[in-house]
């Protein structure tokens, strides 16, 4: 993992409900839409800056826990668009409220972002108030999260360091 940093784990969006939020990503904000694939953040640096013990606790929890789902809901921001505008995500079976309890427990601390995709980031674009005023609404989809992702960023890109696939093999539940 050297030469890489922001070590997160990562939910992709499934490919079945990923394609209008990429065409919207791509025309909104193209820089972010070309560093990284639309995804829902499991666990960020600052809550978890440990990557050997991520790494450790993801692929421990993946085995425990089966595929669960997701679901894409309405259009969002964080304080005002110009801070980010995202696609707000339901938590449908608990699957990712428990993924969360059983990576980021101390000494890692959970932060409180609410889950979600994000449309419009304010790192790398200024048209947030423009995407909002748009008005662009999306209907919710579901999608099932079967893979969790170490990603981490190489200075240009955000780069699939490892895959851990929910299997659930070991019969518990996390």
């Amino acid at each position: 993992m050297t030469g890489h940093r922001e070590h997160h784990a990562t939910i992709f969006v499934a490919p079945e409900a990923a394609g209008p939020i990429e065409a919207i990503r791509r025309a909104w904000d193209p820089e972010m839409a070309t560093q990284i694939a639309a995804h829902v953040t499991l666990a960020y640096p600052q809550e978890a800056p440990l990557i050997d013990l991520l790494v450790e606790r993801l692929g421990t929890a993946c085995t425990r826990m089966p595929p669960f789902r997701l679901r894409l809901g309405g259009v969002a921001c964080f304080a005002r668009p110009e801070e980010g505008v995202y696609l707000g995500v339901e938590d449908i079976d608990g699957g990712y409220r428990r993924m969360r309890e059983a990576v980021l427990h101390p000494p890692f601390r959970a932060a409180t972002f609410p889950p979600h995709v994000t449309l419009v980031h304010p790192r790398t674009s200024r048209r947030g108030r423009d995407f909002w005023e748009a008005g662009w609404q999306h209907e919710g989809q579901e999608f099932t999260v079967d893979e969790i992702a170490i990603t981490a960023f190489d200075g240009a890109r955000w780069m699939v360091l490892m895959r851990f696939a929910l299997t659930g093999r070991d019969g518990r539940l996390v």
